[in-house]
């Protein structure tokens, strides 16, 4: 409690954080709540599960103080189920501040999100789409915003909403604290760090290695057709309790939930077809526990509140090395070990080379190989650093 304290946070803050659990400050936390509470532009990068949404949620709270009824600080976030998180977030650690927050996004209807608005909110944690559409129907006044977050900066980017967010920012006041967090810092993020932000501290939290050290990767060399029979060998020669499935699209998300269920393995799937209301009750009874194996598309890369997996699969490799460090950082949180297992088929072998350059390991061709019954092989990444010069 006192280390929160020493950070410039309250009390009620710091008796929120106590009882919701928390009683040491993570790295990211420590570094940018002071610069924060200073009231200086931000542009951090951080590992996933390390924290950062506190980060900027404790010191806006700390700024907002009580409730207003009108939106001060605003988040804008890549996909729905990060809004959702970050409002619980807020909800908890804020609860004896009397503010308020609501989450816009799409995948459901305006009725709630506008009588939700109506009754007076002082966080706005949104979606640029569907944001942009209240802003267009005149149904949210964002003249008295004081905080911008842009959470996840690099897959605003990478999903195309920059058009939007630059409308939203055009309508802010000029005279405000902006704050940028992305997973990595590189050039494209840079140059809208100069777009948005005025003369911003940098903070790069446990970036000497990009995906997180506590996480074993390997990976298979397996075609197309030896894909179902390997993974379900591995779930159950792991007895994986709670993993999560990376497909390339929807319909091959279906396909593999089928293939668990068949083997009477419990799985479910959630991805773009599947209804937000449908996709909430999905995680929350995989959060409980009451069945092993999620199946997703890289909407569930990013942002969402899962702490125990113990397993990531990649059943399709992505098509970026960003990509797959997101996804594996769903494991191995908060200091847990974690297991990644990478489905590589011909042809993808460029793709491990890129993932190589991005992680700043090789594969060790000295590794043991083990053989599974499918025929498919596995080389472990080990921690050796590649050469250069």
């Amino acid at each position: 409690m006192d280390n929160f304290i020493k950070l410039g946070l309250t009390e009620p803050t710091v008796r929120a954080l106590t009882e919701a659990g928390f009683t040491e400050p993570t790295e990211i936390q420590q570094r940018a709540i002071p610069v924060m509470l200073d009231r200086k532009d931000i542009m951090a990068s951080a590992q996933t599960g390390s924290g950062k949404t506190a980060a900027f949620a404790l010191p806006t709270i700390e700024y907002l103080q009580e409730g207003q009824g009108k939106p001060r600080a605003l988040v804008l976030v890549p996909t729905r189920e990060l809004a959702v998180q970050v409002k619980d977030q807020f909800v908890r650690f804020g609860k004896n501040h009397k503010l308020r927050s609501v989450t816009l996004y799409g995948g459901t209807g305006y009725t709630s999100q506008m009588k939700a608005l109506s009754r007076g909110v002082d966080i706005i944690i949104a979606t640029p789409g569907r944001l942009f559409d209240f802003m267009q129907r005149k149904l949210v006044d964002l003249s008295k915003i004081q905080i911008l977050v842009l959470d996840e900066a690099d897959r605003l980017l990478d999903m195309g909403f920059m058009p939007q967010v630059r409308k939203i920012v055009c309508k802010l006041p000029k005279e405000r604290q902006t704050l940028m967090f992305s997973a990595t810092i590189n050039e494209h993020i840079e140059k809208l760090a100069k777009e948005f932000l005025n003369r911003p501290v940098t903070i790069r939290a446990a970036s000497k290695q990009v995906e997180p050290s506590t996480i074993d990767q390997q990976i298979y060399h397996v075609n197309e057709f030896g894909k179902d029979a390997l993974l379900l060998e591995l779930i159950q020669k792991h007895e994986m309790s709670s993993v999560l499935v990376f497909t390339r699209t929807r319909r091959r998300a279906s396909w593999v939930k089928g293939r668990l269920c068949e083997a009477n393995i419990l799985a479910e799937e959630i991805h773009g077809d599947i209804s937000q209301n449908q996709r909430e009750r999905t995680l929350k009874k995989y959060r409980a526990g009451e069945f092993p194996v999620l199946v997703a598309t890289d909407v569930a890369a990013r942002g969402l509140d899962i702490p125990a997996i113990s397993h990531v699969i990649n059943y399709d490799l992505p098509d970026s090395p960003q990509d797959y460090v997101h996804r594996i950082g769903r494991t191995g949180r908060a200091g847990r070990s974690g297991v990644a297992f990478s489905f590589i088929g011909e042809g993808q072998r460029s793709l491990v080379r890129d993932i190589e350059k991005v992680i700043g390991r090789v594969l060790d061709p000295n590794a043991p190989v083990q053989r599974p019954s499918s025929g498919a092989q596995v080389r472990r990444f080990r921690p050796r650093r590649r050469r250069t010069g």
